[in-house]
């Protein structure tokens, strides 16, 4: 009797438990953030679309969302541990609210300084990077590549991508970070069939 309880010992699981991080995302689920929008109230996005962005830097999810009347794009990538941030923005920002133009993003693109920085509604944000992605929508298997210029809030809070397409102007938008703590995954009716 005691060989059966203690002769034998389990083989480890080999499957792996369900995801509820914003890493199992798909068309048609919810994302739930709580106190997400500016008057604090609870968001349940639901998402539209779902792109990948690839760059030599890396690659990151791009989940188009609405929440009713209102929109959200959240970003994620899993490098370096999970990080994520959204973005609530109607529409792009021009240069000029950040004092930039044309000629210092391609300074600040030869010279990649991290001393480089810029303000906006009372915070600072550090040049950290520039480079060519590619952006590829899932929904449509249509893709096209664009330029970007990094800069990250002083306190890691969020962070400000100026992007470039081709023939089109410049396109600024600013986001907030997320704790991947916060954030929950809800499986929508349509991927809960697989």
């Amino acid at each position: 009797m005691f060989r059966s309880l203690f002769g034998k010992k389990k083989k480890p699981s080999t499957s792996v438990p369900a995801d509820e991080s914003i890493r199992s995302a798909r068309v048609g689920d919810v994302v739930f953030v709580p106190g997400f929008w500016d008057d604090g109230e609870d968001a349940y996005l639901i998402v539209d679309d779902i792109s990948l962005i690839e760059s030599g830097y890396g690659r990151a999810n791009e989940l188009t969302c609405a929440d009713g009347d209102r929109r959200a794009t959240i970003e994620w990538s899993d490098h370096d541990g999970l990080h994520i941030s959204a973005t609530v923005q109607e529409r792009p920002l021009g240069l000029s609210e950040f004092g930039l133009d044309h000629d210092t993003l391609i300074q600040w693109d030869n010279h990649k300084s991290l001393e480089n920085s810029i303000e906006y509604e009372g915070h600072r944000y550090f040049y950290r990077n520039s480079h060519e992605a590619f952006h590829l929508r899932q929904s449509t298997d249509e893709g096209e590549g664009f330029w970007v210029w990094e800069f990250m809030r002083e306190d890691e809070g969020g962070s400000v991508s100026v992007v470039k397409w081709e023939g089109m102007p410049f396109e600024a938008y600013v986001s907030v970070a997320l704790s991947p703590h916060v954030v929950t995954v809800y499986q929508g009716s349509e991927t809960g069939k697989a």
